[in-house]
């Protein structure tokens, strides 16, 4: 298998060379693939993985050591590596913190109470 030049470069971004200890799961969390993540950019990683049969067509990556998870899928499969793209989140389905998930919730009943203390007065 021969190298591709600089010139030849298909990726969009160029990946930067890491060795990072990372796991493989999906939306429910209920089994963890342990993997290592070879190369990355913004869009897309390579990962070391002990074998690429039992690797769903969308699951979540996460980098223990940058506290971080993405949303991925595979683009091609060897033996042992995996090739993935992050998938982009549609702004509707962007993950919220907690935090703001419980001050929304508590500014909605706050307005709730407000719009029945005006109809009242009405």
């Amino acid at each position: 298998m021969t190298r591709q030049t600089p010139e030849q470069e298909r990726r969009k971004q160029p990946r930067m060379p890491t060795y990072l200890g990372a796991q493989i799961t999906t939306d429910r969390a209920l089994t963890a693939i342990d993997c290592v993540v070879r190369n990355m950019s913004g869009k897309g990683a390579k990962l070391l993985v002990p074998s690429t049969t039992l690797i769903p067509d969308e699951f979540i990556l996460q980098i223990t050591s940058r506290e971080t998870a993405y949303r991925v899928r595979p683009r091609w499969r060897r033996q042992r590596a995996l090739g993935v793209e992050v998938v982009p989140l549609a702004a509707d389905h962007a993950p919220v913190p907690l935090a703001a998930a419980r001050r929304i919730k508590q500014l909605e009943d706050e307005n709730a109470g407000l719009k029945r203390r005006l109809s009242e007065c009405e």
